[in-house]
């Protein structure tokens, strides 16, 4: 039985079991699909916006992002409600600097649009109402399948976060899901740590990401957060366990990692020295990746530095630096 047949009512068990749907479109691992709803709460000023353009960019420009998965090359819609201009500018400037190959930043650049308030220079409107909503909506492009909202505060008139606000903001979420459209809202947390406001946001989500900050450590300019995965309602075994973030600038560039609480590697660092005991070459290993070999050699430096790679890996180390 098709499903491209509009029914209205009920469907008996054995007729619905008999249904075939298409597969859910990934738009980055598992966790992100179409259709999908999903947030990122946590305090200000630790690290919401930042985790949010990194998700952004990774499904634009179809980038692998360990240890969520690869980004699926798509259009992204960014809706920028708080930040200056310049600001959102000079962030995604950076993300698109740290990219060193040609036909992902060229995928990014085609696919990733942002709707910056301040630049617009007009309140455009707010979510919790339905001309608000339309306003938002003429802005938005069509063939957008990942929407994000930086953040529900912004976009919501006063801020406003009980139930009866969220009940008309429910019916746009549910509206763009029936479009096969993903949305990524980001939140303040309260002084519980958890999300602010009603609790009824949650039932809705697919997926909920709790961050917290953490120390900066002595000598770098960083951002660090713990990324906390509250609320999966598909099984993803690998997004379970607490992971810490860093976003730095160490003098060469702008750089961020994912790792795994406790670990001082990340999912990309493991996945590099696995690749490497495979007797793959530091150019497969980047290209596989995504990252530049310079990336890749500065890794294997620090880590036989560190860890003492062992020798059958260290053949790597010849590889000329650049792509």
């Amino acid at each position: 039985m098709s499903i491209r047949e509009k029914r209205r009512g009920s469907v008996a068990l054995g007729a619905f079991l008999e249904l075939k749907f298409p597969p859910d479109n990934e738009l980055l691992g598992k966790m992100i699909l179409e259709k999908s709803i999903g947030m990122i709460a946590g305090p200000r000023g630790g690290g919401k916006s930042w985790n949010a353009m990194i998700f952004a960019y990774a499904v634009a420009a179809g980038k692998t992002l360990l240890p969520w998965g690869v980004g699926r090359s798509t259009a992204v819609t960014y809706l920028d409600g708080e930040m200056r201009a310049t600001g959102v500018q000079e962030r995604f400037r950076l993300l698109h600097t740290k990219d060193p190959f040609p036909s992902s930043r060229a995928r990014a650049e085609t696919n990733f649009h942002i709707v910056s308030r301040d630049y617009i220079g007009d309140p455009i409107g707010s979510l919790d109402t339905e001309e608000g909503q339309a306003k938002i909506d003429s802005l938005i492009r069509p063939a957008t399948k990942l929407l994000i909202v930086d953040n529900l505060s912004a976009w919501t008139s006063g801020g406003r976060e009980d139930s009866n606000a969220w009940a008309v903001i429910k019916n746009w979420l549910i509206k763009k899901r029936l479009l096969g459209i993903a949305v990524l809202l980001i939140h303040h947390a309260g002084k519980n740590g958890q999300q602010r406001g009603s609790s009824v946001h949650e039932d809705l989500l697919d997926y909920s990401i709790l961050l917290s900050s953490l120390p900066s450590r002595s000598g770098r300019d960083e951002t660090r957060f713990s990324v906390y995965h509250s609320k999966l309602r598909d099984y993803i075994p690998e997004l379970r366990p607490m992971y810490e973030c860093s976003i730095s600038s160490d003098g060469e560039g702008f750089d961020f990692e994912f790792y795994l609480a406790g670990s001082n590697q990340s999912p990309q660092e493991i996945q590099m020295i696995e690749l490497a005991e495979a007797n793959m070459s530091m150019t497969a290993i980047a290209k596989q990746l995504g990252f530049s070999t310079a990336k890749v050699s500065r890794f294997f430096k620090k880590y036989r530095e560190l860890q003492k790679l062992a020798p059958e890996a260290s053949n790597t180390s010849s590889e000329a630096d650049d792509e």
